[in-house]
């Protein structure tokens, strides 16, 4: 039993000297804690290099505030950078920091060296557009040019100059057109209308010291006139079926006619045509605000008027007011687009062909020569800016007349009979 006793005494006590060895874990220091949260150093050094690349697009600027804001940025860039390199297990290395200095130093101000070192009288011409509803022709100007002179020429002459200083490395121009036109810069010819020809040319012409720009205005901008128009007409008939089983037949009538009118620059070969009908000739559709008129009338006397709607009770073909290529008719119920062929408004309609003129509206009792007029009211014209001129912009066109024979026709009961030949007179 003592024997046992010893034994176990021993063994505890050898058990007791033995050093108790604790495993040692990774991350027990201040520092090995905070690897676990955010990158001071990284995130500063990235918001440095941010602030310089902001400093480099302010440089463009240029000017004297440009060069106090970039001094700024690039102080509060490199003090990140700095600040980024202290924090870090390594410290502020020299070699690394002056290189990341003039880095940022050639990011930052290079681009404001380039701007101020680009001549003073860099400039060019842009934006050219049209304003249709101010009836302005707008154009910018941009670069470094302090201050410079606009002129716009037609033919080379001076029709409207104007001098700012650029803001912001810009300015804007805004022309009135009333002040520098004098005729369409296309025109047609005898049989086709050439666009690739200008007959007069308006130019931009911008001047800083000894440097001029240049630059042509679209000859569309500057096509402004109609001189041309022309109307077709198409008899609108009514079928009934007549007789009996043993003698069939159709009853054909003239209810009224579909009035057709397009307005622009024609070639001076263009006709209206037998049936009604007018030559196929192509055009240049006018851009432009201008009113059209259409009346009808026989013999020197008006058998349908023309009404600018100011009299309700008045008949006739609405004015149709132009505005670009969009019209619309007084009465404010029919709008109209001016590219190419483009219906009148009527009394009556056609399941068919929609509005038309009815007979019994234009008061048609006997048949003859019947001229459709067509008054054009441009606010653009040729002599408009021509001293002690007399035009006012008006063109009437007189040309357009057919021998109509609806009261012969109606009162014809063949049913086999012809469409009216409409021919011309």
């Amino acid at each position: 039993m003592s024997g046992l006793l010893s034994k176990a005494t021993a063994a505890e006590d050898a058990t007791q000297q033995e050093p108790v060895e604790q495993e040692s874990k990774p991350g027990a220091g201040l520092l090995a804690q905070s690897s676990d949260g955010p990158d001071i150093p990284a995130i500063l050094t990235s918001i440095g290099w941010a602030v310089i690349v902001v400093g480099g697009l302010l440089s463009l600027q240029g000017g004297f505030w440009g060069l106090i804001v970039v001094l700024v940025v690039l102080v509060i860039g490199l003090g990140a950078l700095y600040a980024g390199q202290h924090m870090s297990e390594g410290g502020v290395e020299p070699m690394r920091m002056s290189g990341a200095a003039a880095l940022a130093v050639l990011l930052a101000l290079g681009p404001y060296g380039v701007s101020m070192l680009m001549p003073e009288s860099s400039f060019g011409i842009a934006d050219v557009e049209l304003k249709e509803d101010s009836n302005e022709l707008s154009f910018r100007v941009i670069g470094s040019a302090s201050e410079v002179d606009a002129i716009v020429t037609a033919n080379g002459d001076t029709m409207w100059s104007e001098t700012k200083s650029l803001s912001q490395d810009s300015a804007r121009f805004n022309v009135p057109l009333e002040d520098i036109f004098i005729g369409n810069a296309w025109a047609c010819g005898v049989s086709a209308c050439d666009v690739s020809t200008t007959q007069i040319e308006y130019m931009i012409e911008v001047t800083s010291g000894d440097v001029t720009q240049s630059t042509e205005i679209n000859p569309e901008f500057m096509t402004r006139e109609v001189k041309d128009s022309g109307v077709r007409i198409t008899p609108i008939i009514s079928q009934e079926s007549t007789g009996d089983n043993n003698n069939p037949g159709n009853d054909k009538q003239v209810e009224g006619i579909l009035v057709e009118m397009k307005a622009g620059l024609l070639p001076s070969a263009h006709a209206h045509e037998d049936s009604g009908w007018h030559s196929s000739t192509g055009g240049i559709w006018v851009e432009s605000d201008y009113t059209l008129e259409l009346l009808i009338t026989k013999g020197g006397s008006v058998v349908y008027d023309s009404t600018d709607c100011s009299n309700p009770s008045k008949k006739g073909f609405p004015t149709i007011d132009v505005n670009g290529v969009d019209g619309i008719s007084c009465k404010g119920d029919s709008g109209v687009t001016i590219n190419g062929w483009f219906a009148m408004p009527g009394d009556a309609n056609d399941d068919a062909r929609g509005e038309y003129l009815s007979l019994d509206a234009m008061n048609y009792d006997e048949d003859g020569c019947y001229t459709f007029e067509v008054r054009i009211h441009n606010t653009f014209y040729a002599e408009m800016n021509t001293e002690d001129t007399t035009s006012d912009g008006t063109i009437i066109d007189t040309d357009v007349a057919w021998e109509l024979d609806f009261e012969n026709y109606n009162n014809n009961e063949d049913s086999q009979k012809p469409d009216p030949s409409m021919e011309t007179c």
